[in-house]
């Protein structure tokens, strides 16, 4: 149970940082539009090649950071992968171990209803011949 449980905490550890990086990414996608839509503003009338250029560079460099995190997320999602596995292979151990406990249990208690019904056989036997003896007697 233990070991399942670690497995599930290293797992929650993996998804919280693929939750945080997808937030970050939604995060520049909406840095990325506001900037597109900032530029497109600022194209009316004179037109700055300097503050232009500024746009563009600044774009990039979103642009850039939103690829970054992609690769990151993708990177991510293979440990995701294993550690999905690992926890599912946790909790199939688990179940195969509370299967075995149950069919040990089952096997012990079979064996203990055995000695039992031996025991009152060989009790009921015991005073039926007593019975005998003292009827011959």
């Amino acid at each position: 149970m233990q070991i399942e449980e670690e497995k599930r905490a290293a797992f929650a550890r993996i998804d919280a940082v693929r939750v945080r990086l997808e937030e970050g990414l939604r995060a520049r996608q909406a840095e990325i539009q506001s900037s597109r839509e900032a530029w497109r503003n600022s194209m009316v009338g004179a037109i700055d090649p300097t503050q232009l250029r500024q746009h563009a560079n600044a774009g990039m460099g979103l642009f850039r950071k939103a690829q970054r995190t992609v690769i990151e997320l993708s990177g991510l999602d293979r440990g995701l992968q294993s550690a999905r596995a690992a926890m599912v292979a946790a909790a199939q151990d688990r179940r195969a171990l509370e299967m075995l406990r149950d069919s040990r249990a089952a096997e012990w208690r079979r064996a203990e209803e055995k000695k039992e019904r031996d025991q009152l056989d060989e009790f009921g036997g015991n005073l039926a011949q007593r019975k005998q003896q003292e009827g011959q007697a």
